[in-house]
């Protein structure tokens, strides 16, 4: 008798176990490197905003692709560490991409450059368009855009 109430205490604590496990799974555990798929693209405004779009692979290959406005056009492969795909991700995670809406494209002021973002991630994707003069989208998609020019060091084909 003894046996079997341990057995069911051992049995509860291991479904309690697992299922607090499967609440705390974020973004950050990946299954595996070619799980991860990371898009930023900017388009053109009424001036001179660099149109360009990046995929970053969770491998750290990286293609940009530069159109007009930029340094470099065409496309560029390089490739990131993977301390910077995890510092990505936790980007995405940061401002809770997945909660965010699917598009900000309120033309408040016209010519404005729009951004597109995307993640694909443990069977997971999401996708959002941001028309730059939507003032109802957040700072932190704005702060998550520029991150990712940061963290792969766009700059070194735009400017």
């Amino acid at each position: 008798m003894m046996m079997k109430k341990m057995l069911v205490v051992i049995a509860l604590l291991s479904l309690v176990t697992a299922s607090i496990a499967g609440c705390t799974s974020s973004l950050s555990k990946a299954q595996g490197p070619r799980d991860v798929v990371i898009t930023l693209e900017r388009t053109a405004c009424f001036g001179t905003c660099p149109v360009y779009s990046v995929t970053i692979k969770g491998d750290g290959a990286v293609v940009y692709d530069g159109k007009d406005f930029v340094e470099v056009k065409g496309k560029v492969e390089t490739t990131i560490t993977q301390d910077q795909i995890d510092e990505l991700i936790s980007e995405f995670e940061k401002v809770d991409y997945f909660s965010l809406e699917d598009g900000y494209t309120e033309r408040t002021i016209t010519d404005s450059p729009t951004v597109l973002t995307s993640i694909s991630i443990n069977g997971k994707t999401k996708a959002i368009e941001h028309y730059h003069s939507d003032f109802s989208a957040l700072e932190k998609l704005k702060y998550l855009e520029d991150r990712i020019d940061e963290i792969i060091n766009s700059d070194q084909w735009i400017r």
